[in-house]
């Protein structure tokens, strides 16, 4: 006997466990576990008549609906109206069935809202509702708000704001005709034939609640508003046709009598009925594509609201810390810009100072030259003087040699004289400008430092001398710095032996400019000096003040010149560059 039990399970699982599972949703705006007890007997009735497939009851709000709906998660649809619409225009659902409801009613014509208020209650208007406490359970539910909102459209009333008393309190409908009774609300927006259905099945006590606003209706139950076609079965575009075919011919022979259609609370399944009137509703309160309930949604997008508004508290945040850094960073710069300008003002004042200082430091070196160059004719001149005693003393007196003398001792005079007023001139900054001619300068300057050169048994050797080298200045200023220039030569190379110390002085011509170049044969100057040499007070000399290249290059300059020291083998080489008088 049980390998006969066995063998027929056998037999049977195969073909229970081939059966594909289909999935049928059904939209619920009441709680889930009614929704499964109106509906699973309907569902187990189809199953007992289909043989490969296998329906799934799916109980789902409205916004799960569109969210599944993308996945092709269910095959066929039971809802509203509305809903049903939205499917079609937005997904490609075909509509298979229109539901027809218990007492006889035209399924075209079973849907609406009904206003439910206490009996005490005398509402004559909408009008009269805008001072009252209404609740609904959600701004998407057809048979109550959006079949009310159209009511109100037509009169010229916005729902949302003209009603501030009106609150959305959720599912399921039936606690909203409670809170009616209880008095926390003044009226409920419900469907039509839920106060009746309540009050038939001892939900709510008989005639403590009314319809207000009642339309005259060929049904058994009041409604305030207009009436719309009834729920309806739809295939997703998935589905198979054979399978709609099939579950549609099982629905349309189920009578009343079926303890599916008993449960479900319908009188059968009939050909889709007329909806055209649900699109002319959504189009005349602008409500179509259907909308999501916010309220639904809430709780899940919540936390990205929340995350959201914490991204733009820490972006505020960042913003004003980078705003008081900046602010910092600001005052901070104005600070600087005025340490800046003080100190600029302060290194002004020194540089001022410095000029001054330079001046008085180059008045007296400059004085300290011409009593150097001062002594030159003066001792000429006691020379000379004493030459002229000791012919005086001479048997026979040579007269001419001791005019001679005399004249000689004249011109050194006359030196003298000039050298002293360049230095009255020199003080007060005021030079003479003529032609200067510098090869006749060149030789009267050899002639001036023939002494200093056999003091430093030092040999001049003049090379390409010029005969036309004419230039605009001051000849004793421009001596001043040959002199200079000869004298720090020869002093270059005392460390020489004496055959090796050789001055060179050239004059040459340079395009525009009359070169005139002084060169020694020492050990020259290393890098770091010579990128100082006419800086102030850089001087090797112990007792030097280093000024003397200085007053040079500043003489040249005077005179639109330049001046550069170049690196030989051996020693080292100054030149002085200036421009060639132009012809008048």
């Amino acid at each position: 006997m049980i390998t006969l039990v066995c063998f027929a399970l056998l037999l049977t699982a195969p073909q229970v466990l081939a059966r594909e599972q289909v999935r049928l949703a059904v939209l619920a705006f009441d709680a889930p576990d009614k929704v499964r007890q109106r509906w699973q007997p309907t569902v187990d009735y189809l199953n007992a008549h289909l043989e490969e497939h296998k329906l799934v009851l799916l109980a789902l709000r409205p916004h799960q609906v569109d969210r599944l709906v993308q996945h092709q998660s269910f095959d066929f649809f039971i809802g509203n109206a509305v809903k049903s619409l939205q499917l079609k225009q937005r997904h490609g659902s075909s509509q298979l069935l229109s539901l027809k409801p218990l007492g006889g009613r035209d399924p075209a014509f079973a849907v609406g809202s009904a206003i439910v208020t206490r009996k005490s209650q005398q509402i004559g208007s909408l009008q009269a509702l805008r001072s009252k406490q209404l609740v609904s359970v959600s701004q998407q539910a057809f048979g109550g708000f959006i079949a009310f909102w159209r009511e109100l459209d037509q009169q010229g009333l916005a729902p949302l704001s003209d009603f501030p008393y009106l609150k959305f309190v959720g599912f399921p409908q039936s606690k909203l005709l409670h809170q009616v009774l209880s008095g926390s609300a003044d009226a409920a927006i419900v469907p039509t034939c839920l106060l009746e259905h309540m009050e038939n099945s001892g939900q709510l006590p008989r005639g403590e609640l009314t319809v207000a606003l009642a339309r005259d209706t060929d049904g058994p139950c009041a409604s305030s508003t207009q009436l719309y076609p009834y729920s309806s079965l739809s295939k997703m575009g998935h589905t198979s046709n054979r399978l709609a075919a099939q579950v549609t011919r099982l629905l349309l022979d189920l009578y009343p009598t079926n303890p599916a259609a008993i449960a479900g609370r319908y009188e059968g399944w009939t050909v889709p009925v007329d909806d055209s009137h649900v699109y002319a509703l959504l189009k005349e309160i602008r409500l179509w594509p259907f909308d999501a309930d916010w309220r639904e949604f809430w709780p899940q997008v919540t936390p990205y609201l929340l995350g959201l508004a914490a991204l733009l508290m820490l972006g505020y945040v960042h913003h004003l810390r980078v705003r008081a850094m900046v602010t910092r960073r600001t005052a901070q710069l104005r600070q600087e810009m005025a340490d800046h300008r003080q100190t600029q003002e302060e290194l002004e004042q020194q540089q001022r100072g410095f000029y001054k200082a330079q001046r008085v430091l180059l008045t007296g070196e400059m004085a300290s030259g011409i009593a150097h160059e001062l002594n030159q004719p003066l001792a000429s001149i006691r020379y000379l003087t004493q030459g002229c005693q000791y012919r005086l003393d001479s048997d026979p007196l040579d007269k001419s040699a001791l005019n001679q003398g005399l004249e000689r001792i004249a011109d050194q005079t006359d030196r003298a004289r000039e050298i002293i007023r360049k230095l009255r001139e020199f003080c007060a900054r005021s030079s003479r400008q003529e032609p200067v001619d510098l090869s006749i300068l060149v030789n009267e300057t050899l002639a001036l430092m023939a002494p200093d050169c056999r003091h430093n048994r030092c040999q001049i050797e003049l090379r390409e001398p010029v005969s036309a080298g004419v230039i605009t200045g001051d000849p004793t200023l421009l001596q001043q710095v040959l002199v200079n220039l000869m004298r720090n030569g020869m002093e270059a190379m005392l460390s020489l032996p004496q055959e090796q110390r050789q001055l060179e002085i050239a004059l040459t011509h340079s395009g525009d400019e009359l070169c005139l170049s002084v060169r020694d044969r020492g050990p020259g100057l290393s890098d770091d000096k010579l990128a100082r040499l006419f800086l102030p007070f850089e001087s090797d000399k112990p007792e030097g003040l280093g000024l003397g290249m200085t007053i040079c290059k500043r003489i040249v300059e005077e005179h639109h010149g330049r001046i550069e020291a170049q690196r030989q083998q051996p020693g080292l080489a100054l030149i002085c560059h200036f421009p060639l008088r132009s012809t008048p």
